[in-house]
């Protein structure tokens, strides 16, 4: 019987252009995290490998190292044993993969790091490979020959402006070298900002003399397909979205909180957006931290961290008591600030209720066979002052970006911090239906190539911190989206719950 499960691994795996034999999904579907599963499983095959079988799946289940426990809440995070049946048809969540997966013991942190970069060259470079636009990518080392024109895909190094023409020229590298690019500054691709760390795909037209710079005619990004199967609740079911609670501040928005429980109860005029959510998200800041910026006692009005998780867990228990809900940190919880973020720790998650499944930052789950993927929002500290017109305030435009170099956080040694882990969890593999974030403390619901995306507001009121950055609130809002039909735009409500009554909007802003 077909699961929503098995379809995404199904549809992970054809698109990354693989045949998959039928005991090879059912070993898939069985992992704790499938999709984690499938790319290891790609990787050891390889791009020439036409088809996935059962014998290749065995083989790198029994070559991978196990992973370690899991430091999440015992009734809902535990490790499901390696061949316990999956019943995921008729369940609510279904972990796909979390971008968090422990380092080995005794690494070197610079290989470490090398090894996180190739991780990422590799996957981002198998999405690119066969597109239209690049035709035969060559390896940089063996670009020449009295070609006139050649293809490849580099991981950006550099981005310099020279100092007389002002032409822009790019330094990128692949496994086999590096090479410098000119794009001329009367170019319209000279329009585009290219960020570090992101990979492209680059098609060239190769200099007639020695000492000149290959020009490039064209960028190919690895981007979200326009053509993909997009998930949908075959009953209904609708979904709450939050983020930025901020528990524990002296900030936080009691009255405004307790205006969204009785929304949620059943109050007011709008009742029926709130019959059928049964099941939330909420995208990171669970609680205000500890030492997270100067001064910040100043703010806080509990002081204890592990009191902090005590009144989250009460809060957490005030939404309705049949719901799931699902929850990932951000940067103020206390959990390694470099991304990706593991989930909270056991002796913090006991503090939360049962039906709370504590996860990793980000990470990819499926709700009643409708792919989310859950990303606190950290890296727009760092994508909002590269990207030319970015600002907090429009959220949703860097989450496109995000999305077009199917990367949450390309750039390195900026204010993100990213752990040299040997996969990079930052990936954005597979594509989703809903795309939800935080951090920006706004609030934004747009859309990029059918996935949904939301930006979903905070719980915290405006701090002279806040202020000092530039970051102006707009707080209490929360996102109900149909998950029947999540890919259109009237499947989205907007709880504004920041006035004396809730105000229910149908539909995504103009």
């Amino acid at each position: 019987m077909a699961t929503p499960v098995r379809d995404h691994v199904i549809a992970f795996l054809e698109l990354h252009h693989k045949i998959v034999e039928a005991g090879a999904v059912d070993l898939l579907v069985k992992d704790r995290q499938p999709l984690l599963l499938c790319q290891a499983v790609l990787d050891v095959v390889g791009a020439d490998t036409p088809i996935v079988t059962q014998e290749m799946v065995e083989e790198v289940v029994a070559r991978r190292t196990p992973l370690r426990p899991r430091l999440t809440g015992t009734s809902l995070a535990a490790e499901t044993p390696p061949q316990a049946p999956v019943r995921y048809a008729h369940e609510p969540f279904a972990l796909l993969q979390e971008g968090f997966t422990p380092p080995p013991a005794h690494q070197d942190p610079l290989r470490a790091y090398a090894r996180l970069f190739e991780d990422r060259y590799r996957r981002l470079s198998r999405m690119l490979r066969g597109r239209p636009g690049l035709g035969t990518v060559d390896p940089i080392a063996e670009i020449g020959g009295g070609a006139k024109e050649a293809s490849i895909i580099g991981m950006v190094r550099e981005v310099r402006t020279t100092s007389k023409q002002r032409h822009l020229v790019v330094t990128v590298e692949d496994d086999s070298g590096s090479l410098g690019v000119l794009i001329p500054r009367d170019s319209p691709l000279a329009h585009q900002p290219i960020l570090p760390d992101e990979v492209l795909g680059l098609a060239l037209t190769l200099p007639k003399e020695g000492g000149q710079l290959p020009r490039v005619e064209a960028i190919e990004r690895p981007e979200v397909p326009l053509t993909r199967p997009v998930g949908r609740a075959d009953r209904p079911h609708r979904a709450l979205f939050l983020s930025d609670l901020h528990v524990g501040s002296k900030s936080f928005l009691e009255d405004e909180w307790g205006r969204l429980l009785g929304f949620l109860r059943g109050e007011g005029a709008d009742a029926d957006v709130a019959d059928g959510i049964d099941c939330a998200v909420v995208a990171g800041d669970l609680v205000d931290g500890i030492g997270i910026y100067p001064r910040q006692e100043r703010d806080l009005a509990i002081g204890d961290i592990v009191e902090q998780y005590t009144e989250l867990g009460r809060r957490l228990r005030e939404l309705p008591g049949s719901m799931p809900i699902v929850v990932v940190p951000g940067n103020h919880d206390a959990v390694s600030p470099a991304e990706p973020q593991p989930a909270l720790a056991a002796g913090l998650a006991k503090h939360l209720p049962d039906r709370v499944r504590s996860l990793a930052n980000p990470s990819t789950f499926a709700l009643y066979g409708v792919v989310v993927e859950a990303y606190h929002g950290r890296s727009f500290d760092d994508l909002i002052p590269a990207l030319p017109g970015a600002s907090y305030s429009r959220p949703t435009d860097v989450m496109k970006r995000m999305l077009a170099m199917r990367h949450l956080a390309p750039i390195y040694g900026s204010r993100t911090p990213l752990a040299p882990l040997p996969r990079d969890g930052l990936v954005i593999d597979p594509a989703p239906d809903i795309f939800v974030t935080g951090h920006a403390h706004t609030f934004g619901v747009d859309r990029y190539r059918e996935v949904l995306l939301l930006n979903v507001s905070t719980w915290q009121g405006e701090t002279e911190y806040q202020k000092m950055r530039n970051i102006s609130a707009v707080p209490a809002r929360a996102a109900v989206v149909d998950l029947t039909q999540p890919a259109r735009r009237s499947s989205v409500a907007t709880i504004d719950a920041s006035g004396r009554d809730v105000r229910v909007t149908i539909g995504e802003p103009a």
